[in-house]
């Protein structure tokens, strides 16, 4: 503790301390209350000092009002632990919420204390950096691009030994990883900036995390110089009889020394296509034949199959409804005398999207149990993070228990929701929570949840659809409250007006 952030915490806290120093055969237990020492008294301790903060903001109602729920206290202590377990790797540090051990971490490296704090998946993908100029050292690790995270949480700076933020720095690190990552992911990483106290100033924010770089230009250079030599080191030694994918040759080609700079061009790749399949016989002239009236059976039409109009759509003699699966992507269908173009991952979104939304506002969705329920492991902060959310993933179909330390087990899921996309479900709901928080109200943390399971559980293309299936979801976006837009806004389908498409090719007057 800094002097005065003891002594602030010693004002709305009960405090005990225990401290005894290096060869001294007794040590002093202090209790303290509202800044006052109760009881001061020997005690035996170990060397060293040690704090019991208890009942905090015991004797200011008015600001303990103001803390959040338990979860999410306990998330916001977890997060400050990562930061300086990660700064001293050298140390051993435990950490246990309401008697249950979260983490034991013994002394190591800082791969090592990188994996035991991010999960096991980085176990052999860190690649070690280093970069050292008249103007400072970076130092640390960074993931392969092969892993990677759904949300920002995992990425840490540290400016001689103090974590900071820095959206500059950190616009340099995915600069480097452009093109490498999958979209909508980010990095994971820990470096360590060591400079001069001259070129940083650290009083720029109360709680210190925000600093300002005499020379930021310099520090962003140097970064990206380590970075592109880390990735490039890492790939760019294969067997002599191996070759390089597409992914590793553009991080040997963008870290080699007077390669061309890839800010305006790409490094072409050349990539075997497969052989070249046969293409398939398509009886066009029967795709195109009329069908005959007389043999087909005439259905009413629901007035608002096609948007919220009121009429029918017209109807004439030899009519015909165009239903179409293009490149298992699109559905093509007509509305009236014009042409739609669905997209059906797009609208499967909004689809999924809404009927959620709707059951966590309402009853809730049924459950679907399970023939081998799933259990999933996560880090303890994501484990904590989703644990918020335990009453909304209930009214939205899903039954979810503990299963041992940081871990769930998943009986049953919404109805409609394949067993292999539970797991990407969790994830998306997890990057979700961590982006906006829980402290949203009920109705934005319905919609955020809704959303992110609406998006992994949607159709993925390409994808073959029967007619009846594509018939179904043309009839339940139509049924939606906004069927034009998916759940991040994209548009789910475009239109094309017959007098459009009729000046395109010349005609007039039809």
């Amino acid at each position: 503790f800094r002097g005065e952030a003891l002594a602030s915490i010693a004002a709305v806290a009960q405090v005990r301390l225990r401290t005894r120093r290096q060869g001294e055969e007794v040590g002093v237990e202090l209790d303290v209350e509202a800044s006052e020492i109760r009881r001061q008294q020997p005690a035996a301790c170990p060397p060293g000092s040690s704090f019991l903060v208890r009942n905090l903001f015991y004797n200011v109602p008015a600001r303990r009002n103001f803390l959040k729920s338990n979860p999410v206290e306990a998330r916001h202590i977890l997060n400050e632990f990562v930061r300086v377990a990660l700064a001293w790797p050298e140390r051993h540090f435990t950490l246990t919420h309401q008697s249950t051990p979260v983490y034991d971490l013994p002394p190591g490296t800082i791969a090592e204390r990188m994996v035991s704090l991010f999960g096991d998946d980085l176990r052999g993908k860190l690649i070690r950096v280093e970069e050292a100029t008249g103007y400072g050292k970076i130092s640390g690790w960074i993931a392969d691009p092969s892993v990677s995270r759904k949300s920002r949480g995992d990425q840490y700076f540290f400016v001689n030994g103090r974590f900071i933020r820095s959206h500059y720095l950190h616009h340099a690190v995915m600069g480097c990883y452009e093109g490498f990552l999958p979209r909508d992911t980010y990095p994971v990483y820990a470096l360590f900036l060591e400079l001069d106290p001259v070129h940083v100033d650290i009083n720029i924010h109360p709680t210190k995390t925000e600093v300002k770089f005499d020379d930021e230009r310099t520090l962003y250079v140097l970064l990206q110089a380590a970075l592109k030599r880390g990735l490039s080191e890492a790939h760019q030694a294969p067997l002599p009889d191996q070759e390089l994918n597409p992914v590793q040759r553009r991080i040997y080609d963008s870290g080699r020394l007077g390669a061309p700079s890839t800010r305006h061009s790409s490094p072409q790749i050349s990539v075997p296509l497969p052989p070249q399949s046969q293409p398939r016989q398509v009886d066009w002239d029967a795709l195109y034949k009329p069908v005959e009236p007389a043999n087909r059976p005439e259905t009413p039409v629901s007035p608002t199959l096609f948007g919220r109009e009121k009429k029918a759509p017209r109807r004439e003699s030899g009519a015909r409804e165009v239903l179409i699966q293009w490149q298992e992507r699109y559905i093509l269908t007509n509305q009236d005398d014009d042409l739609l173009v669905i997209d059906q991952r797009l609208a499967h979104q909004r689809i999924l999207f809404e009927r959620f939304l709707k059951a966590g506002q309402g009853q809730g969705l049924a459950c679907q149990q399970l023939l081998f329920p799933q259990t999933l492991g996560f880090p303890p902060a994501d484990y904590l993070a989703l644990r918020e959310v335990d009453a909304l993933l209930t009214r939205m179909g899903f039954e979810i228990k503990e299963f041992g330390k940081d871990t769930l087990i998943v009986y049953g899921t919404p109805s409609g929701i394949a067993t292999g996309k539970v797991r990407g479900i969790f994830e998306q709901i997890l990057a979700d929570v961590k982006t906006t928080g829980t402290s949203q109200a009920l109705e934005q943390q319905m919609e955020h949840i809704a959303r992110a399971i609406a998006l992994r559980s949607a159709v993925t293309s390409p994808h073959k659809l029967s007619m009846l299936e594509m018939k179904n979801m043309i009839n339940d976006l139509f049924a939606c409250e906004v069927p034009g837009y998916a759940p991040q806004g994209k548009p789910t389908y475009y239109r094309l007006p017959q007098a459009d498409l009729g000046r395109f090719f010349g005609e007039t007057g039809r």
